[in-house]
């Protein structure tokens, strides 16, 4: 059995991250959003802009919330995660509302990705933000934004790890934590005590994409 090793993401392996998660996404059996949104696949405007985004999001401190998995004997990055503290969340629908303009200006404002589907874009990300709020309910809570393990590492057991290196620091806080799973991911996640909150409200297919990108929120009460 190989062996892994958890590690806080650097700032000059974001590109890594990034094309790891990118592999993990495309395939059309994934069934993920994002290849859907950006259709010409992980070109240098596009690395730029999911850049900018990551690091906006994490306030340019990466290895607080970005983490990685390193099998020792090859060396190489073979599974990601990103993470987000949220003490404060919304407390209305006015509040959601507000947020999103913020991160809809926010990401208006960054690099331009050509052929991008704006549309699809924006549906899929208010989508998820009044999911979310309509899940937690006013509460502090940690979100898992993002696990990938690369398509050639499959079944070594790097998801798991970062997900319990993630649900450990949630545990010794007390607090929820919120996800919302993909068709590959949802069994990992109830396997980690993880149950189905909600169908999420999006199908890719309104807006022109290949498929639905199906996915559910789910929601891991507080623990310890």
């Amino acid at each position: 059995m190989a062996s892994l090793e958890v590690h806080p993401l650097q700032a000059e392996q974001l590109e890594d991250f990034i094309r790891l998660y990118w592999a993990a996404f495309e395939p059309p059996e994934a069934d993920m959003v994002s290849p859907m949104i950006w259709s010409n696949g992980l070109q240098p405007d596009l690395m730029n802009c999911l850049k900018q985004r990551i690091l906006r999001a994490t306030d340019g401190k990466l290895g607080d919330s970005c983490f990685y998995v390193r099998e020792t004997q090859s060396g190489k990055m073979i599974a990601v995660s990103r993470w987000a503290m949220i003490e404060r969340p919304a407390r209305t629908r006015e509040e959601v509302e507000a947020a999103w303009e913020q991160a809809k200006e926010a990401r208006d404002a960054g690099s331009l990705v050509a052929d991008t589907n704006s549309a699809m874009d924006e549906a899929f990300h208010r989508a998820a933000m009044y999911a979310e709020y309509e899940t937690i309910c006013d509460r502090p809570y940690m979100g898992l934004r993002l696990l990938a393990t690369h398509p050639d590492h499959h079944r070594k057991g790097a998801g798991s790890l970062l997900l319990q290196h993630g649900l450990a620091k949630a545990d010794a806080l007390k607090l929820p934590v919120y996800l919302d799973a993909s068709v590959n991911g949802r069994a990992l996640y109830a396997k980690h005590g993880f149950d189905v909150a909600g169908d999420f409200p999006f199908d890719g297919r309104q807006y022109g994409g290949r498929s639905e990108g199906k996915h559910w929120t789910m929601l891991r009460q507080a623990r310890g």
